[in-house]
């Protein structure tokens, strides 16, 4: 099982320091020359923080943790491969590594998971959605495939006075949609809380499984992109949108 598993699947409470340890691990292009100290050192806590924290995760120590954490890491790929040509990015390469990650959708998202969205999303009256500038093309999709449903749809922009005049009508009727993707948007965590506050609903969509988001949204939907880092796309959180 992957290390990246592994975290999304355990329902252990984390402490910040720990969230630091696993934010340092799942950010390791190299897993494979980790040491206990180094990364401890880095998360600015204990040693034996990342110890304890293997141990959590019900690793025997800490060499166990990293060897799930290898199965996580792309295969290496040749200098010559990520080099672009005339005409691009290698489209073979392209394809089969776009192609893998829509296969491994469905094992970080079950379909139950879906259709308990999907209900909350229809049962409501009103539709907000909230991205970074850079998702700006995968929200704008969703906005126009829930209107072509029948759905009021808000789409929240990023400046303090334009996204609090445009939340104050949100209710327990409501459904705020936000993305957050590498990294959540810094005034995320605030629209969420209050979200909760007024009674409705919220769900995440991210790319970073074992990524524990606090406050913790209604709904959590997450799946690992392509696995080439450099020319992530947002074929799998589209994906995602549609289904």
């Amino acid at each position: 099982m992957s290390f990246r598993t592994v975290v999304a699947s355990s329902g252990k409470s984390l402490s910040a320091s720990e969230k630091r340890v696993i934010a340092v691990l799942l950010g390791e292009p190299e897993p494979s020359s980790l040491r206990a100290a180094p990364v401890a050192a880095r998360a600015q806590t204990h040693e034996s923080t990342v110890v304890r924290l293997a141990q959590k995760l019900g690793y025997s120590g800490f060499p166990d943790l990293r060897a799930d954490l290898e199965r996580d890491s792309p295969e290496p790929v040749a200098a010559s491969a990520l080099m672009r040509s005339d005409t691009g990015h290698e489209l073979a390469v392209f394809a089969r590594d776009e192609a893998r990650a829509l296969e491994r959708l469905s094992s970080f998202i079950p379909q139950e998971q879906l259709v308990e969205v999907a209900t909350a999303i229809h049962r409501s009256r009103v539709v907000y959605l909230f991205s970074k500038a850079d998702e700006r093309p995968a929200l704008d999709m969703l906005a126009r495939r829930l209107r072509r449903l029948g759905l009021v749809v808000v789409e929240l922009g990023l400046g303090g006075k334009d996204l609090a005049e445009r939340f104050v009508s949100f209710t327990e009727d409501s459904v705020l949609i936000a993305f957050a993707l590498r990294e959540a948007p810094s005034q995320l965590p605030a629209l969420v809380r209050e979200a909760e506050r007024r009674g409705g609903t919220s769900i995440l969509i991210s790319d970073a499984p074992g990524y524990h988001f606090r406050p913790a949204p209604t709904h959590l939907l997450v799946a690992q992109r392509g696995d080439d880092s450099e020319y992530n796309t947002l074929i799998i959180p589209i994906a995602i949108a549609y289904a």
